[in-house]
């Protein structure tokens, strides 16, 4: 999974401009930042859990390139089950993806779904509009950084209970 040390400097950095910030308008300007940094870590630590699944499990170079070409870069979100299990599936089939959901934390996952569905909500509404007045409602970037730990645990526990079976 990518290092979370950088996404959390950056939320920190993005909650400290918020609190800075002289206007109602620049503050929705941290908070929508603050979804779309968080969002972009979540993509990217899930492409990599993949990507190292796939040169753990996949012994031929061209199958690691095929997943890397043709899953991981055709994948553009961060859904649980649109996006993140169908790339998992392509290494380790259905079996693989039943052996896995047996072995989850089921807690943890239901927390991890929670965090991605609101955020991915929230993302998907931000990417297409703009801020055009401060009548719009965005979670301030204190609210985004409290779903880093949510979403950090759930794909740790995904990336363990990988690496075992």
């Amino acid at each position: 999974m990518v290092t979370k040390t950088y996404i959390a400097e950056n939320l920190q950095s993005i909650a400290l401009l918020f609190n800075a910030s002289s206007s109602p308008r620049e503050s929705l300007f941290y908070s929508k930042l603050a979804i779309i940094e968080l969002c972009g870590w979540i993509e990217m630590s899930m492409d990599d859990i993949v990507l190292r699944l796939s040169s753990r499990r996949l012994k031929e170079q061209h199958n690691q390139k095929y997943i890397k070409d043709n899953i991981v870069r055709r994948t553009y979100g961060f859904d649980y089950d649109r996006h993140f299990l169908p790339m998992i599936e392509a290494i380790i089939g259905r079996y693989g993806i039943e052996q896995m959901s047996a072995k989850i934390d089921k807690g943890i996952l239901q927390a991890l779904i929670g965090a991605l569905s609101t955020l991915k909500r929230s993302r998907d509404q931000l990417a297409h509009q703009y801020i055009k007045g401060t009548t719009l409602t965005i979670d301030a970037p204190s609210a985004t950084i409290a779903r880093l730990p949510i979403v950090l645990a759930g794909l740790k526990n995904i990336e363990a209970v990988l690496r075992k079976s």
